[in-house]
């Protein structure tokens, strides 16, 4: 209840800032400079400048071999460019504000720049030498990797890192994605400065490349700015492959044994992608059963303090359900009779009325940043069909009804795949298996 009305009085602040982004969506514009795309959202309200730079393929390009190497490459080249040695780029950011991160995904890996107008020089300086520049100093590269490597060790330490990594295996069995971004201990291990030295050279073509700029700056100073640094780029090579989509399968489970005093339980079932004019529907839906779960197994039975719902944002996208249970059948079950119950009875409009109010709340507020803004026209124009589809997936969300609810949740939530950690014991596979 303490959430949902601090969502609900939320909302009346968040409405300005809804109305004020909608607005700005006109103002979005897509070009291309030297042959890559852009996609450009001036802010005049703040002095914050975001950029995402999107290399395209994530796992399609990889191999159990090369797992992790755009990661790899993208912790190193920070540590030394063409013009700066590792302390004097980290000396220049902290002195201009600049901050630069990089996210590997499923479907790219993403390179970002936080920047202030006051120092976008300097700042898109920095990035362009780390992006376009590293040199990988041997010495730089082995902390790299140790750093890599211990924190993957640590997700096999960690019952929910864990549970997943063995999740997306087990979802992504003989698919593109079964290869992890992040990396794996032998990969990371085994990859050398000629195999980083190569990949950068091979991938950062051109035909790989999204920019999406969101902040107070001129468009004519943007462009100059790319042309500059990215013109000289080749045009081709390394081109990103394809995600096929998910083939259908049936319910399994699969559990791996820890003695643990309590079981780590995530089932993944295959939903529509960002793009597809079913995925605000699953959205609002797997928000309704979120708190369903939550209402249902935490607050009236009292049998996790952890259980919710989920969607992800991928082309070949997935549901779940998490939960962790000391008792996982009897709360399996609850689980379960959940989703049955998302299929069989209709949700009022009025509850539906709310549920969108709420979900849209937290939407707005996500994009009340400038990095919120860049982030969701990145993700729209490459998993979804298109950067427009931002605006229309908000529209969708509004037009969702009871009935859309009924169907979706009959459609997709099914076919799940349970990964388990803890006692086998405990698990009734029949059970398990049953939707």
């Amino acid at each position: 209840m303490i959430r949902v009305a601090v969502l609900l009085a939320a909302i009346a602040l968040s409405v300005p800032a809804a109305a004020r982004a909608q607005a700005d969506n006109a103002a979005v514009s897509e070009f291309e400079v030297a042959g890559i795309p852009v996609i450009f959202k001036p802010i005049r309200g703040n002095e914050v400048v975001a950029v995402r730079l999107y290399l395209d393929g994530g796992s399609a390009n990889l191999t159990p071999e090369t797992a992790g190497i755009e990661r790899f490459i993208a912790a190193a080249a920070v540590r030394g460019t063409e013009k700066y040695t590792r302390d004097e780029f980290a000396a220049l950011s902290a002195a201009t504000g600049t901050a630069i991160a990089a996210d590997p995904n499923p479907d790219y890996t993403m390179v970002a720049l936080q920047a202030v107008s006051a120092h976008w020089d300097q700042a898109w300086d920095l990035f362009t030498q780390a992006v376009l520049h590293p040199t990988f100093p041997a010495d730089e590269v082995e902390l790299v990797r140790a750093q890599i490597a211990n924190q993957l060790k640590a997700r096999l330490d960690n019952p929910d890192a864990y549970l997943q990594v063995l999740a997306n295996e087990l979802m992504y069995r003989g698919h593109p994605y079964a290869v992890d971004p992040a990396g794996t201990v032998e990969a990371i291990e085994s990859l050398q400065v000629a195999d980083l030295e190569r990949w950068h050279r091979e991938r950062l073509t051109k035909e790989n490349l999204l920019l999406v700029v969101v902040g107070n700056v001129a468009r004519e100073d943007l462009e100059a700015k790319i042309e500059a640094a990215f013109g000289s780029l080749p045009a081709t090579g390394g081109a990103a492959g394809t995600i096929p989509s998910l083939a259908s399968a049936g319910p399994t489970v699969e559990v791996t044994e820890r003695d643990l005093p309590t079981n780590y339980i995530r089932g993944e079932f295959s939903t529509p992608h960002p793009g597809d004019p079913d995925y605000a529907a699953a959205r609002v839906a797997i928000d309704i059963l979120s708190d369903r779960l939550n209402e249902e197994v935490r607050t009236k039975r009292n049998l996790s303090y952890a259980v919710f719902a989920g969607l992800s944002q991928r082309r070949a996208n997935y549901g779940l359900v998490y939960v962790t249970a000391v008792e996982p059948d009897t709360t399996l079950e609850v689980i379960l009779h959940e989703i049955e119950r998302m299929k069989t009875e209709p949700i009022t409009a009025e509850r539906l009325a709310e549920n969108i109010n709420v979900f849209l709340t937290l939407y707005w507020l996500g994009q009340e940043t400038n990095m919120g803004q860049a982030a969701t026209l990145g993700t729209f124009e490459l998993v979804g069909d298109g950067w427009e589809n931002a605006a229309e997936f908000v529209r969708r969300v509004r037009a969702v009804t009871p009935a859309d609810i009924q169907r979706v949740a009959e459609t997709y939530f099914k076919d799940i795949r349970f990964a388990v950690i803890g006692n086998p014991d405990g698990i009734d596979r029949t059970l398990f298996t049953s939707l």
